[in-house]
């Protein structure tokens, strides 16, 4: 997925046109499985504004997880953006203060990289199945989605149980 920015010699040329597919099977964020059930589509443009080169990508993705609160898969579709300004990379390489930054080399951008931390950083913190869920049962582990168990769990703040026993149970 190599892009030839040599086009830019010309100075006639103003934009290069990118859309392509990017095929990932499953990304794993520190335990957290994102299986992509589709090839990762993006769309936009490489434009010249003065002697810069910026890019802008809208990037759309269909992926499966678990929810984190009834561990139950759901299939979920995502879009995001990724724009920055295109730097060639050299030995000395100064950091910039500027917006987010993509590298190429040897006039050509390989963009996998900054797709998928694109994809990363549009995540939710927290993967729900909907806003509603409600979770599974702490003492049973039944799915409050599908049934409602009998369970009675009662929730005290470990702070203050000790203040049980000073009153004698009649």
């Amino acid at each position: 997925m190599s892009i030839d920015l040599s086009n830019f010699r010309d100075n006639a040329v103003s934009s290069i046109p990118v859309k392509g597919k990017l095929e990932k099977d499953i990304i794993d964020i520190n335990g957290r499985k994102i299986k992509f059930i589709e090839p990762i589509k993006y769309d936009g443009e490489i434009y010249r504004v003065d002697k810069d080169k910026l890019l802008h990508l809208n990037i759309s993705y269909l992926y499966e997880e678990a929810c984190g609160r009834c561990l139950e898969p759901f299939v979920k579709e995502e879009k995001t953006v990724l724009s920055g300004k295109l730097v060639e990379k050299t030995d000395k390489i100064g950091l910039d203060d500027e917006d987010e930054i993509i590298y190429y080399k040897d006039e050509k951008l390989d963009l996998a990289e900054y797709i998928i931390s694109s994809i990363i950083l549009s995540l939710p913190m927290k993967p729900l199945c909907h806003e509603e869920c409600k979770g599974l049962c702490p003492k049973c582990g039944a799915n409050h989605n599908k049934e409602d168990c009998q369970c009675v769990i009662e929730d005290v703040d470990p702070r203050l149980a000790i203040l049980k026993d000073l009153f004698p149970k009649k």
